[in-house]
C-alpha cells in the first residue's frame, strides 16, 4: 500500500477513536455563524506532536518563510505563502499549511483561496489530538466553508466537511441533519455516507453502520478505510462470518505489514 493510503487509514482510525470519546448520539439514518475568523492558528507549535521535518524540507521551509516575511509586495507574498502551503501539505503538516492558506485567503478574499483554507483547516481538524484544538479548528472550517456555501449552495463536499465539525460541538444534531441532507441530495455521496457510518459506530448502532459502509464499498471499492470499518462493524453487529470474510478480503487487496497486522488482530477475535 502507498504511504499516503496508510496515512489516510491511520487518520480514519484516529477519527473513530475521537468519535467514541464524544457524547453518545442516536443517529437515525433512515429519517430522522462565526462573523469574524478566529486569529490564525500559530504557525509554529501546532505540529509539535509530529516528527521533525527532514533537513532538506526544513531548509526549504526556512528559505521560503524568509522570503515570505521579507517581501512587502502582496502578489509575491502570496506566491511564497502558496509555496509554503504546498510544502507543508507534502510534509503532512496541515496546521502549518492551514496557517498560510488562511493568510492567502485574507489577502485575496478569492473564493478559491477561501475554499483551500477551509480544506486545509478540515485536514487539520481531522488530525486534532485534543477536543480544545478540535473545536478551534472546527470554527475555522465552518467559517470558510460557510463562505463557500454562500457562493455555491450545492457544494455537497463543503457541506459534508462543515457538518462533521458540529458533532463535537454543543449542537451535534445540526451536523447530523446536514449529513442527511447531503445523502438525500446525492445518495452516492461517498464522504457523507462514510461519516454517517462513523457516527452510527459511535452511537453503537452497528447494523446501521454496516449499511452505510456497505454503501461506501459499493460507491468506491477502493476506499480502504470503509473496507476496514465494515469488517469492524460486522464484528460488532455479531456478523462474525461476514466480518471474517471482510478482513480476509482486505488482506487480498493490501499487503502492507501494518494493515495486515491490524486485520490479523481482529481475525483473532472472531
Amino acid at each position: 500500500m502507498a504511504k499516503k493510503q496508510l496515512i489516510i487509514v491511520g487518520v480514519a482510525i484516529i477519527a473513530v477513536v475521537a468519535l467514541f470519546s464524544l457524547p453518545r448520539i442516536v443517529v437515525d439514518n433512515d429519517g430522522d455563524s462565526v462573523s469574524e475568523p478566529p486569529s490564525p492558528v500559530a504557525e509554529t507549535g501546532e505540529d509539535a506532536h509530529l516528527p521533525p521535518l527532514t533537513p532538506a524540507v526544513q531548509e526549504e521551509a526556512d528559505s521560503l518563510r524568509a522570503l515570505y516575511l521579507a517581501n512587502t509586495d502582496t502578489e509575491k507574498n502570496t506566491i511564497f505563502a502558496s509555496s509554503l502551503v504546498e510544502l507543508f501539505i507534502r510534509a503532512d503538516r496541515y496546521d502549518s499549511a492551514a496557517y498560510y492558506a488562511e493568510v492567502i485567503a485574507q489577502q485575496t478574499e478569492a473564493l478559491a483561496d477561501e475554499k483551500r483554507a477551509g480544506e486545509m483547516y478540515y485536514e487539520s481538524f481531522m488530525r486534532a489530538l485534543s477536543s480544545g484544538q478540535g473545536q478551534q479548528l472546527g470554527e475555522k472550517v465552518r467559517f470558510y466553508f460557510d463562505k463557500v456555501l454562500e457562493a455555491e449552495p450545492d457544494n455537497l463536499d463543503a457541506k459534508t466537511k462543515s457538518a462533521m465539525t458540529y458533532i463535537g460541538s454543543s449542537n451535534p444534531m445540526q451536523g447530523i441533519q446536514m449529513l442527511r441532507e447531503v445523502v438525500e441530495a446525492d445518495e452516492n455521496h461517498e464522504l457523507a455516507t462514510y461519516n454517517l457510518g462513523l457516527l452510527s459506530m459511535q452511537s453503537g448502532q452497528h447494523e446501521k453502520a454496516v449499511e452505510r459502509f456497505e454503501k461506501v464499498k459499493e460507491i468506491n471499492p477502493d476506499n480502504l478505510q470503509a473496507q476496514f470499518l465494515l469488517g469492524v462493524s460486522y464484528l460488532e453487529a455479531g456478523e462474525n462470518e461476514k466480518s471474517r470474510k471482510q478482513f480476509e478480503y482486505i488482506k487480498t487487496i493490501s499487503d502492507d505489514p501494518e494493515i495486515v497486522a491490524n486485520v490479523d488482530n481482529y481475525l483473532e477475535r472472531i
